[in-house]
This record gives C-alpha cells, sequence and structure tokens, in this order.
C-alpha cells in the first residue's frame, strides 16, 4: 500500500516531513477548536437568548453542511491546482468567518456564519493529510499521519479549557472571536514555511479524480472508507456537540457541561497518541476495529448505569478513545490512494463522512425535542460505534 502510495513522487528533503506535519498540526488543532467552538457556546447562547437547545439543530446542521461542501471541493482543488494555496485559502476563510460568528444575534445569522465557516474547515483536513503524506518516508507514514490527525482532538479538548474560561469572563462571542484570530494569525506563517506538495497534480491528467477513486481495484475500498467516515462521524458529532447541552438540561451549569465535554475530548486525544504507537505491530485497523467497539461499549454502560457525574466523565472519556479513531480513519485515506488522486480521496472520504455530521446532530435535536432521557441518548449513540468497528474489520480483511 505504502509503495503504490509513494510512487511518483521525488525524495523529499531530510527533516522536510517533520516541519510539514508541525505546521499541518497548527492548522488542524485550530480546525478542532473551531469545529467543536458552536458546541461550547451553545449553553450560555440557551441562557442569553432564552431558546431550548433543540432551536440550534439548524445551527449545527448549517456548519455541516459548510464542511461536506468543504471537503468534497477542496480535495478536488488540492490535486489539481496544488495543496498549499488551496490550504492556505481556507485557513483564512475559516478564520474570517468564524469572527464573525461573535456578531451574529439570531438563529438565521448564526447558522449562515457556521455554514461559511464550515466551507474553510472542510478543506483544511484533507489537505493537510495529503501534504503530510505526500513528503513522509513510507516507513513512518501511518504513523505520522495518525499523530498529525491527532491535533484535531487537541483543538477539541485545548479549545474545551479555553471556551470555559472565555465564557465565564467575556461570555460567548469571545469563543468565535478567538477562533478567528489564532487561524488569521497563522496564515502568514504557513505561507513563507510551507513548502507545495511534491505529489503530481491531477490536471495533467483527463480524467476525472473523483472517479479515479473507483478504478484500479480501490472500489471497495472507497465505499468502505466513505461508510466508516459517516457511521464514525454521527457518533463523534452526536456526541461533541450536544453533551454540552445534555448535560446543561439535567441541572449541570454551562461551565460544568464544557468540563465534561473536555473529558471526552481528552479520550478523543489518548486514542490516535495510543493508537500511533501500536499500528506498526498489530495492523491499523485491527487497533482501530477494537478502540471503535471499546467506545461504543462505553456509550452503552452510560445508558444502561446512570452514573454520577465524575463517572459519567470518566465513561464519556471511554466514548472518546473510540470516537477519537476518525484520526486514523483519516489517516487511511492518506495510505489508500496513489499521490495523483490522494487529496481528492481524503477530500471525498471526509466530504461523504460529513454526511454523518448532519446525521448525528439532526438526530440529537430531534431526539431532545422529543425529550428523550439523556441515558437513553448515550444508548443509541453506541449504535454508530459498533457498526463502524464491523466495517473496519471488513475493510482489514482487504489488506488495505
Amino acid at each position: 500500500m505504502q509503495t503504490e502510495a509513494s510512487a511518483g513522487l521525488a525524495a523529499p528533503a531530510a527533516g522536510l516531513h517533520v516541519r510539514v506535519a508541525w505546521l499541518c498540526a497548527a492548522v488542524l488543532m485550530l480546525e478542532g477548536y473551531d469545529i467543536a467552538a458552536v458546541g461550547y457556546a451553545i449553553p450560555s447562547l440557551v441562557d442569553a437568548w432564552k431558546l431550548p437547545p433543540a432551536a440550534f439543530t439548524q445551527v449545527l446542521t448549517a456548519a455541516n453542511v459548510g464542511l461536506m461542501l468543504g471537503s468534497l471541493s477542496a480535495g478536488l482543488a488540492g490535486d489539481r491546482w496544488g495543496r498549499k494555496p488551496v490550504l492556505l485559502a481556507s485557513v483564512a476563510a475559516f478564520g474570517v468567518f468564524s469572527f464573525s460568528t461573535a456578531f451574529a444575534h439570531t438563529i438565521p445569522a448564526l447558522a449562515i456564519a457556521r455554514f461559511l465557516t464550515g466551507l474553510g474547515l472542510g478543506g483544511g483536513i484533507p489537505i493537510t493529510i495529503a501534504l503530510v503524506a505526500d513528503v513522509a518516508p513510507p516507513q513512518t507514514r501511518g504513523r505520522l499521519l495518525i499523530l498529525t490527525s491527532a491535533a484535531v482532538p487537541v483543538g477539541f479538548t485545548a479549545g474545551g479549557l479555553l471556551a470555559s474560561r472565555l465564557v465565564t469572563v467575556f461570555g460567548w462571542p469571545a469563543i468565535f472571536i478567538a477562533g478567528g484570530v489564532l487561524p488569521l494569525v497563522v496564515v502568514p506563517l504557513l505561507a513563507t514555511s510551507l513548502p507545495e506538495s511534491l505529489a503530481p497534480r491531477s490536471a495533467q491528467h483527463p480524467s476525472s479524480s473523483a472517479a479515479a477513486l473507483f478504478q484500479n481495484g480501490l472500489a471497495s475500498k472507497t465505499v468502505l472508507l466513505w461508510l466508516i467516515n459517516i457511521t464514525n462521524y454521527v457518533g463523534l458529532y452526536f456526541v461533541l456537540l450536544w453533551t454540552p447541552a445534555i448535560l446543561h438540561s439535567t441541572g449541570v451549569s454551562p461551565a460544568r457541561a464544557i468540563l465534561g465535554t473536555t473529558i471526552y475530548a481528552v479520550g478523543v486525544l489518548a486514542s490516535p497518541l495510543l493508537a500511533a504507537f501500536i499500528v506498526g505491530r498489530l495492523g491499523i485497523e485491527r487497533v482501530l476495529a477494537v478502540c471503535l467497539a471499546f467506545g461504543g461499549l462505553c456509550a452503552a454502560a452510560i445508558g444502561f448505569v446512570a452514573p454520577q457525574f465524575w463517572v459519567l466523565a470518566l465513561l464519556l472519556a471511554g466514548v472518546g478513545i473510540g470516537n477519537g479513531c476518525q484520526a486514523g480513519i483519516n489517516s487511511l485515506s492518506g495510505l489508500v490512494y496513489p499521490p495523483g488522486i490522494r487529496s481528492t480521496g481524503a477530500g471525498w472520504a471526509m466530504g461523504m463522512g460529513r454526511i454523518g455530521t448532519i446525521g448525528g446532530p439532526l438526530f440529537g435535536g430531534l431526539l431532545l425535542t422529543l425529550g428523550v432521557h439523556p441515558q437513553t441518548m448515550f444508548l443509541i449513540a453506541s449504535i454508530p460505534a459498533f457498526a463502524a468497528s464491523m466495517l473496519m474489520v471488513m475493510l482489514g480483511r482487504r489488506h488495505v
């Protein structure tokens, strides 16, 4: 797999892959914060605007529609016009529109701002995955991709800690101001320090990059990658974006609701950090399948046991370990596809996965509207985790 994926690339300069990985990790950390920002803000918005949590369903949906469209379009653009310019445009876009979110005062205005932010956010992950895969040595490519992707849950976790302070001291708009200013500060650093990809551009070839994902024996792998992304993203965004509101609905303060979600994010972060150092011995698909199943068991335990807050928090960390497999799932796109369609492969896998990020918040909003008990919501959240685990086993049998 790695030999195929490395074909057509010139040997990168010594140490270049480390610099590229750090720069891409910085982008993904900021993305993780901005993706989760609206979920962190909802408990305070519920109090400030005197609205029920379910009223923000369209905001979460709009953000994830933007993420889906951004992933699909940026993946194609990265292969056609180059990774670096597309990444710079994506980071600048989500910085500007995240900043503008702080000035929204109605649900429709908030939804529009998050949709536009999502367009920029959608491009970051597939382009950074492709860039790192392009320059990484074949023998360490899988590990480096997982570690770089781990920056997304770092952003979730650090963002939760930062957001809990900002919302207490300055109010909810500060969450989005920070999420806008930081990316704009990073753009000049990326422009001066990030090299263009060494991969050949698909503009040199007449065939469609999207169609190429189903050629040369890639069809079954592509379909499985899409399904795994969809199912895991359903659970990830269901828990990440609605847990603050769910906990707040049980009488927990906004700051503590964010804390519970932050502990979940710690599990999301721990997952790729642990997996990166054992995938070489046990196989990436096997490790991911076990972690996904473990997360499902923890979610089911919350549904059955009715734990106190700190036990609930520990179980949420376990759920996060399962959902944190998304970093490994993202890295699979960099390992499966050859350089000329690598950005497209990653973008479309994540773009299809955004169906899950749309469905998860929508389904959570529906359950809240119907008055479903919080325990039952976590029991339901275990279903996509178990489904993703089974699909990963199927992918492993195809020796991806």
